[in-house]
């Protein structure tokens, strides 16, 4: 996102064998099932993690258009 200037990072957290194959963003596998266990996450949902830990946003399937408008107010200016 343009408008975050830097200031946001976006990584793939996926389950322990699922096949990443061709993603852009960074991708981390979840060995242990804690992002899971700690979000209730299911297939297809997409999470905003906060720095401080808390949920910002939960989307199934994760849509940029919401995405977008969520991140919009923290980084306008």
């Amino acid at each position: 996102m343009r408008a975050a200037q830097g200031r946001l990072s976006a990584w793939v957290v996926a389950a322990p064998r699922l096949r990443t194959d061709g993603l852009t963003p960074p991708v981390v596998h979840d060995g242990q099932d804690a992002f899971r266990q700690m979000y209730g996450a299911r297939g297809g949902e997409g999470f905003l993690i906060r720095p401080d830990g808390y949920l910002g946003l939960r989307d199934a399937p994760l849509r940029v258009p919401e995405l977008l408008a969520h991140l919009a107010p923290t980084f306008r200016g």
